[in-house]
This record gives structure tokens, sequence and C-alpha cells, in this order.
């Protein structure tokens, strides 16, 4: 697919040469594809193929059934496969999809961009590049940067080259789902004092690849972690690289809290006051939920573009009419929360925790499809790491009647993250228990009491839970202290579990509560 360019004996070799088009840039040398700015833009390995056999045949009409046969050439495929990768570029594209590529209804598609090919570098090169803009930090507001470099190959024959610059790609790629983290392949210039560099080298285990990779402070050199993970082939890559992920974005987020902590107020960007604010979200409480909010609308003021700021603020609204604190009219706060959670999206609609603010503004107004939609859409772009975003889009799934689908998309992240907040195991059990699973639900919910022993739908779910496996006293127990942190509340109260969609979940809830509430002094 790629070009191909006369050597030396006449042998022709693959042009490995740059491809620049519109605001982008594909580089097949690492096999990523660039904004101006030099973040690189994820995609899977088939859509990559894709792009570049389009930027060969620029303005060309390009038949479906002929980019099919080129794509998957002797394999039987769906039209599906096509359309997916396509929808995979436009969405990389961003605003400049429907400029870039163009769809013939019937007939084809067609790469509508001019293509320049770049000279490869000399090898060493002697001078820097000129061609390509040197990133910023004003190209990554919001998110740590984190450069990663090429990976030494296992060996200098073309085998080991290619294949290092192939597990680069699919690592580049990986990392670059991070919403804690913006990767650049090159370090900015001016640098700023919080970037962190990824180095490494591919080393070889038997018949599996091996990485040993090196996290450093990029501007002392400092070692924050250092590892060596196996690459299994099939779907056991794609694990272990969610687990790799996992493990970057602790340390870097831990680092980046510690400095937070530190500074002087008056020294803060907006990203620590989003790193001061999210600790202290997911700690949960009033006090806390309230600090939270506070330093999200410092984050805002600073800075209004920083779309993660924005949907971290409608969690802390909904969370505030949930619990009941401050009171304020049930309505005006929902609309508030969906319209700080849609400007949230519209600043960056290829963000998970953006979608999945959306996802639970939506279902606390009663729009269960709409819910479901954007909750689904934030689990597709979210990484297994993304243990908060993926609480939420659960909470939103059970509480829709999806509670299977829920449970499985938590369990998933929960297995990376065994110490996760304690929420996002309350939110798993009663995803557990909504699809009938009752043991494993209680037992997720006495982990997450353990924790978090004061956190009202937790109890909420462990009176369900009990009654419905026969253990009253226990029913009774979380009972009385759900009236002590809440007095007022009522265990027949429908509006107050109004969150439920189906009909049969409410009225389970209702009749656990009844069941062990008279035994229950509200006094106690």
């Amino acid at each position: 697919m790629a070009s191909t360019a006369a050597a030396s004996g006449g042998e022709r070799v693959v042009d490995e040469s740059a491809y620049h088009f519109d605001a982008f840039r594909l580089d097949p040398r690492r096999g990523v594809l660039e904004a101006e700015d030099g973040t690189v833009l994820p995609l899977r390995p088939r859509s990559y193929e894709l792009l570049r056999h389009m930027l060969d045949r620029p303005h060309e009409l390009l038949r479906r059934e002929a980019l099919l046969e080129a794509l998957w050439p002797g394999l039987a495929v769906t039209d599906d496969s096509l359309t997916q990768c396509i929808s995979e570029l436009r969405q990389a594209f961003g605003s400049r999809g429907s400029a870039v590529l163009r769809t013939l209804p019937r007939r084809g598609y067609v790469l509508a961009a001019n293509v320049r090919r770049e000279a490869p570098p000399a090898d060493p090169p002697t001078a820097p590049a000129a061609a390509r803009p040197t990133p910023t930090l004003a190209a990554a507001p919001g998110r740590d940067l984190l450069v990663i470099e090429a990976l030494e190959p296992a060996s200098a024959d073309a085998a080991g080259q290619q294949l290092a610059r192939a597990l680069g790609a699919e690592l580049l790629v990986t990392l670059s789902r991070s919403e804690i983290m913006r990767v650049l392949t090159r370090r900015p210039v001016p640098a700023p004092a919080d970037c962190y560099r990824l180095c490494g080298a591919m080393l070889r285990a038997g018949e599996e690849p091996l990485l040993s990779l090196v996290l450093e402070d990029a501007e002392t050199s400092r070692v924050l972690w250092a590892d060596r993970v196996a690459l299994p082939a099939g779907s056991g890559r794609d694990d272990a690289l969610a687990v790799l992920l996992a493990r970057l974005e602790m340390h870097v987020t831990g680092e980046a809290l510690h400095r937070a902590r530190h500074k002087a107020p008056e020294a803060r960007r907006p990203h620590d006051f989003i790193l001061l604010g999210r600790e202290l979200h997911e700690r949960g409480g009033e006090a806390n939920t309230l600090e939270a909010r506070q330093h999200f609308l410092r984050a805002i003021a600073m800075d209004p573009s920083i779309a993660v700021a924005h949907a971290f603020h409608a969690f802390t609204v909904i969370r505030f009419l949930t619990h009941g604190w401050g009171g304020g009219d049930r309505d005006v706060q929902c609309r508030l929360a969906l319209d700080i959670a849609q400007r949230a999206v519209e600043l960056e609609p290829r963000s998970a925790l953006c979608q999945s603010a959306l996802a639970f503004a939506l279902l606390h107004l009663g729009r269960w499809e709409e819910a479901v939609e954007a909750a689904r859409a934030s689990l597709r772009l979210s990484s297994l790491s993304a243990i908060g975003t993926r609480t939420a889009c659960a909470e939103v799934l059970a509480a829709s009647g999806e509670a299977a689908e829920a449970a499985a998309a938590l369990q998933a992240a929960i297995a990376l993250d065994p110490f996760c907040p304690p929420r996002s195991r309350a939110v798993l059990g009663r995803a557990l228990l909504l699809s009938g699973r009752r043991e494993e639900a209680l037992a997720e919910l006495h982990r997450a009491d353990a924790r978090l022993p004061d956190y009202a739908p937790c109890l909420r779910s462990m009176v369900v839970a009990a009654v419905e496996l026969g253990r009253m006293e226990e029913a009774r127990d979380a009972l009385a202290r759900l009236r002590r942190l809440q007095p007022n509340w009522l265990p027949n109260n429908r509006q107050a579990l109004a969150f439920l969609r189906d009909e049969r979940d409410l009225e389970r809830f209702v009749a656990a509560f009844e069941a062990c509430a008279d035994a229950v002094n509200p006094a106690s």
C-alpha cells in the first residue's frame, strides 16, 4: 500500500517519508497520525492502513470494493468493517473530517486534501527539521505532558527494527487514549517544568516481545518508575497495554498531585486545581465536594477552554443534588448540570470523561435513551484505567435497565485497580444487585462500606441485598445507619428512587425498605 522508490541495484524499497495533508501529518516510520502540534491521534492498525492507502491516491475516487480488497485481501468481510474505519478517521480529523474525507453515495470515498511528502531526515540528522512547528505547553491544557521516545529495537536487522516500530505504534495508540496525559513524540520548546519522558527498549522473551520502560522527569531525568512488560500476542497484548497505561497514569498523577500540593496557590496552573479537585471529589462527602467544586471553578476561571474542568464541575452539581446538600430546585440544578456537561462535550467531543458527565446529567433528567447512548460512547472512548469515568457510565447503565452491561464494564476496570475508590465498588455492587447477583453484590458493597462508611447510596443497596438474601439483622443495621445520615429519608419515598428507570427495580427497593423499616427506631 505504501509508495515505493527505486534503490541501488534496481531493488525497490518502501518509502518511509512522512505525508503532510490539511492540518495533519502521517509518519510511516513510527506508524502514527499527528496533529499540527505533534499530538498523536489514535488509530487502529487497519484504519491507519486505510489512511495511508488513500494518501497515496489523493483526489481519486476509491470504490468500496477496491478498498475492501486492498485492506482485507482474500478475506470475506462486510461493508461495516470499512465503514468503521472511515468513521474512526473522521473522528480523528475532528472538525476537519468532512473536508478531508468525502463520501460519494453508492460510489466510494475521496481523500480531498492536497498531499505533500516530506523527505526523510538524514541518518543521523545534520540539522533540526524546520518543516513542522514545535509543540508548546499551550498545546496541552488540562493534562500532564508525556513525551514518548522511539523504542530501541532488539536487534539492528530489518525485522528487529520493524517490530520495534510496530510495538511503538501500538504503545502510542494506547497511551494517547489517556485523559490524564497528553502524549507528544517530541519534547516541547521551551520545555515546561511539569513534563515527563517515557523511553525504553524492546527485548526478547522467547516468542514474546518484552518492553523495558523507564518513566523520567523530563527536566531533571529523575526516574519515577521502571519496569519490564511482556506483550503476548492477540487479546492478551491489549490487556497488557491497558495495565501499562494504568500504571503510567498512576505514577504521573501521583507525581503531579504531589507537586500541585506543594506549590504556592498563586503559582498553580489550571491543571493543578483540576488534580486537587479530582482527589477531593473521589473522597466524597459534602465538605470535600464543596472544596473540589471551588478548585474546578478556579481552573475554569483561569482557562475556560479546559473541557475536563467543566465535566468535573457538572459532576459536583449532580452530587449536591442527589445528596440533598444546599437545597435548591431539583429541575433547575439538573438543567444546570446538563448545560455544563454539554459545554464540556462541545469543547472536547472525543473525551470519555466529558461524555460520561453528559450521560450522568441526562440520567437525572429522565432522558434514558440519550443517557445510555452517551454512556456507551464514553466507554468506547475510555481506557480501562479510567475508573472514575467507567464508574459514572456503569451507574447510568445500571439505573437505565442495563445492569449486566454496567457490571461487566466496571469489573474489567476494577480488575486493573483493586484499590480503586470505594464509590466504584458501591456502584458495581448496585449493578450486580440489579442484575440478580445478590451474593456478589453484597460482597462488593461490604468492601465499599469498609472504606466509605457514610455513603448513603451504598447503604441503600446493602438494605436491599441483605433483605433479599434473608439477612434481616444486617438489613436493619444498614437502614438504621442510613437514617442517622438522612433523618428525613422515608423508605417509601419513590421520588428519591426516581433514578431507576425500570418499575420492577423500584419496587424491589421499596419492598426491601418496608420489610425491615418497622423494626428500626428512626431516632436510634
